[in-house]
């Protein structure tokens, strides 16, 4: 049992790292035919989303404290929610 899960681990594994070669070949020989200017368009854009995605999180970070904190604060000025609300007496409740 153990042999058989580690052959087929490693076949898949075998496969996943021939699909990336063939991949990263086809990747290569398309870059070579490609004009140094458009390559470094490429690698710029990508960099872009890659430091933008840090930013997007913080920014998101950032607000959703941000509203939170302004939920407690307003909690907070508004005092118990019990003293303004009324009780309302039930007819199926025994008191």
């Amino acid at each position: 049992m153990k042999n058989s899960t580690r052959q087929y681990l490693y076949s898949v594994l075998r496969q996943a790292n021939q699909e990336f070669q063939t991949f990263a070949k086809k990747l290569g020989v398309s870059l070579l035919r490609t004009p140094l200017p458009k390559v470094l368009i490429i690698v710029l854009g990508a960099a872009l989303l890659i430091s933008m995605i840090p930013l997007v999180l913080t920014l998101f970070v950032i607000f959703v404290l941000l509203k939170i904190i302004l939920s407690l604060v307003l909690l907070a000025l508004r005092g118990p929610i019990s003293s303004e609300l009324q009780q309302v007496r039930r007819p199926y409740r025994k008191e």
